[in-house]
C-alpha cells in the first residue's frame, strides 16, 4: 500500500491515505497536528481508512493518540470513513458543524443521497458507519481549540460548498486548511468545486472571511498546501463566478452539464488541461466537473 506523509509546517502534516480506487492517488489528504495533543482533519471514505491507519504509523503516531478529529465536512471523500476511524481511534472526539451532527449519529439519509448523487462511487467509497452521540462536538463560530505547542486552532463556519462546512485555522503558523471552500487543486490547476446543492451567495462570504484572516499557505484538501494562500482564494473566487454566470445562463437556455463543459471551455482554458491527464485521472476529474456544473447549474 502506498501510502505518504508530508511536512506542511512544524507540526503539521499532510496525509494520503491512497485509497483503493483507481486514479485516487494523492486525491484524497488528511491533514496532521501533532501538539501535546494529536488533531486529524478529515478522514476520507471507509476505503481510505486503512492507508490513514498506515500514515498514522508512518508518522509514529497511534489511532489511541488521537485527541480530535475535524471534519470540514461530511460529504463522503472527506468523512465517509468517520464511523470506522471512531473505532480505531478510541480517545477521539470528533468536531463538526452543527448541520452535521444528526448524520453522523446516524447516516441513514447522509449514505441514501451520497448513493443517489455518486452512484457506483459511493459504493467504492465504502459505506458510512454511525458515530457514538457522546463523541460528537459540534463547533462553534471562531471557536479555538487548544493543543498545545503553540497551537491554539481556530474553527470557522463556512457554507457554500456545502452547508454544514468549516474551516481551521492555524494562526500561529499561517496555516488555512479549507477542505472544498477553496476548490480542488490537482495536476497544476483549479476548479471550484460546487456539488449540488451548491450556495453561491454563501461560498462568496465564506471566501471573503478566510481571506480577511490573510493567511499565508493554503491547504487543500485535493491536494496539497501552497503559499500565496490569499492569491489562490481570490482566484477560485473568481474562476466560481465565471463558471456560475456561464452554468446559469446555459440552464436557463435549457442546455446539459456536457454542453455547458464545452461553454466553460470556450472561455477557461484550465479545462484544456484534463485532457492532458492520464486515462484514470481524466475519468475522476470529467465525473466531477460534471457534478460541479450541475451544482452551479442549480445554485442558489
Amino acid at each position: 500500500m502506498k501510502t505518504l506523509v508530508y511536512e506542511v509546517a512544524p507540526n503539521l502534516k499532510l496525509l494520503s491515505p491512497h485509497p483503493t480506487l483507481a486514479g485516487y492517488d494523492d486525491f484524497i489528504g488528511s491533514y496532521l497536528f501533532c501538539g501535546k495533543k494529536k488533531v486529524l482533519v478529515d478522514v476520507g471514505p471507509a476505503a481510505a481508512i486503512p492507508g490513514l491507519l498506515a500514515a498514522l504509523a508512518k508518522a509514529k503516531v497511534k489511532p489511541e493518540e488521537i485527541d480530535y478529529i475535524i471534519l470540514t465536512h461530511i460529504h463522503m471523500d472527506h468523512a465517509g470513513g468517520i464511523g470506522q476511524a471512531v473505532k480505531e481511534m478510541t480517545n477521539a472526539s470528533v468536531l463538526v458543524h452543527s448541520r452535521a451532527y444528526r448524520h453522523l449519529v446516524d447516516p441513514t439519509a447522509l449514505w441514501k443521497s451520497s448513493r443517489e448523487t455518486l452512484g457506483g462511487l459511493a459504493l467504492k467509497y465504502g459505506s458510512i458507519d454511525p458515530v457514538p452521540e457522546n463523541r460528537i462536538i459540534v463547533a462553534e463560530e471562531a471557536m479555538k481549540l487548544n493543543i498545545g505547542e503553540g497551537l491554539p486552532l481556530e474553527i470557522y463556519l463556512t457554507p457554500g460548498h456545502a452547508p454544514h462546512h468549516l474551516c481551521v485555522f492555524d494562526r500561529n503558523n499561517s496555516v488555512l486548511l479549507a477542505g472544498d471552500l477553496a476548490g480542488v487543486y490537482m495536476d497544476d490547476f483549479l476548479r471550484p468545486a460546487s456539488p449540488p446543492p451548491f450556495l453561491f451567495r454563501d461560498f462568496v462570504t465564506s471566501v471573503d472571511k478566510m481571506i480577511a484572516l490573510q493567511p499565508a499557505l493554503l491547504g487543500y484538501a485535493h491536494f496539497g498546501c501552497f503559499d500565496h494562500a490569499v492569491e489562490r482564494l481570490n482566484e477560485v473566487k473568481a474562476q466560481t463566478l465565471r463558471w456560475y454566470e456561464i452554468a446559469q445562463k446555459g440552464a436557463k437556455a435549457g442546455k446539459t452539464a456536457e454542453d455547458i463543459i464545452g461553454m466553460i471551455g470556450a472561455k477557461d482554458s484550465t479545462l484544456d488541461k484534463i485532457n492532458a491527464l492520464n486515462p484514470k485521472s481524466y475519468q475522476r476529474d470529467y465525473k466531477l466537473i460534471l457534478n460541479t456544473i450541475r451544482g452551479l447549474m442549480t445554485a442558489k
